[in-house]
């Protein structure tokens, strides 16, 4: 499966690395994905004079979309976070569908 990585700048081929490693996991619980685009964005927050880097990932299934966000410091910490909170929602949906079956 063809991971899409969108993002604003140029992704390093670690973090391009990080975000296929964390994603396999996911498509390992549920193999029936038929896209996934990770959404990277730099934000900087004026008012409080911090840095945000938000991740956002969405991965469709035959009659569902999956979607899940993180905001942190680092874009490893936001890719971990938004992977686990993805995780929990396709373990969720799958026992729904063996729970319907």
């Amino acid at each position: 499966m063809k991971i899409q990585v969108q993002a604003p700048f140029s992704v390093s081929e670690p973090l391009q690395n990080l975000i296929e490693e964390k994603i396999e996991k996911v498509t390992t619980i549920f193999d029936r994905f038929t896209s996934i685009t990770v959404f990277l964005k730099d934000e900087i927050q004026r008012h409080h004079h911090k840095e945000n880097r938000q991740v956002e990932i969405q991965m469709e299934a035959p009659g569902h979309t999956f979607f899940a966000e993180a905001e942190e410091e680092t874009f490893e910490k936001a890719i971990a976070t938004a992977t686990d909170k993805m995780k929990r929602q396709v373990r969720k949906y799958k026992t729904q569908l063996t729970k319907h079956h």
